[in-house]
């Protein structure tokens, strides 16, 4: 067997890996909008895959209906909800962590590394673990049920990762960068905001869209510390389509593929710099 041949046989089984991959990835989505656009009876059937007929009211319902039920008010408030926590928890993660990244990455100081590995440790850290100490803490401060508790949680799990992230990210930006805008005059305030946040940029944005999904997808403290309709999030919502008589798993599907939207359509906007950003990060880290 010559060398072309082996080189060809390569190639498919690479593709082959590459289609499979894809299949892996895409069949629970394409499996979702299938059990999201055909009948109750259809999707409960145990002997038909593909849709005999089309459906599009469960859209029409979560969306444009004008009388909506006490669900789909709750899924409608929750979208709301989840944009905010997300979105906060990313502003306010990013704030923090990129200042106390840059600090691990440049100064010198004592117990830098314990702390650092500190940080490291609390991300491993399961969070069934800590959901009794925060309900302790989060009851008797009286602030069970606020979307505020959501994002200083989100905001506790996620700022490690940030922070460990960006760290690697900073150590790759070249020291004599900093060194010549010392030279022109600029103080360390002024070097950190103007020449090392946007050198950092491709890394900052990687990490801020991956902090977002994050916060997006949390659903252990959501489930926990909320439980009206005004503070609830979209994974929580997305759980609740079901009555005493049994599980709506239409309107489930539509809801989870609806809750997906906002994930996918940042992960294909972004994947150049999150792709770039990380790998980037990791080779001088």
């Amino acid at each position: 067997m010559n060398r072309t041949v082996k080189r060809r046989i390569g190639r498919i089984l690479l593709y082959l890996a590459v289609i499979l991959l894809v299949l892996w990835t895409l069949l629970p989505i394409i499996w979702m909008f299938i059990s999201s656009i055909i009948s109750e009876n259809e999707l409960l059937s145990s002997d038909k895959i593909l849709p005999t007929s089309i459906t599009w009211e469960r859209y029409k319902m979560l969306l444009w209906d004008k009388n909506p039920t006490k669900q789909v008010e709750v899924f409608r408030m929750a979208i709301k909800n989840s944009c905010i926590v997300a979105g906060t928890t990313t502003v306010i993660s990013l704030v923090l962590g990129a200042v106390a990244s840059y600090a691990f990455a440049r100064l010198r100081f004592r117990m830098k590394k314990p702390m650092l590995f500190g940080v490291m440790f609390f991300q491993l850290l399961p969070p069934i673990a800590l959901v009794i100490p925060y309900y302790i803490m989060i009851s008797r401060m009286g602030l069970l049920d606020h979307l505020g508790t959501l994002i200083l949680i989100n905001t506790n799990a996620v700022l490690a990762y940030v922070i460990w992230v960006l760290n690697g990210y900073f150590k790759s930006v070249p020291f004599e960068l900093e060194e010549a805008g010392r030279v022109d005059g600029c103080s360390w305030n002024q070097v950190f905001w103007k020449i090392i946040m946007p050198t950092a940029l491709p890394g900052y944005v990687a990490v801020g869209v991956l902090a977002f999904l994050m916060a997006w997808d949390e659903f252990l403290y959501a489930l926990i510390f909320t439980t009206s309709k005004t503070s609830k999030t979209l994974t929580v919502a997305v759980s609740e389509f079901g009555t005493k008589y049994g599980i709506d798993y239409g309107m489930m599907m539509t809801a989870g593929l609806l809750a997906t939207v906002v994930p996918m359509v940042l992960a294909l906007i972004f994947q150049r710099y999150i792709v770039g950003g990380l790998t980037a990060g990791a080779v001088k880290g």
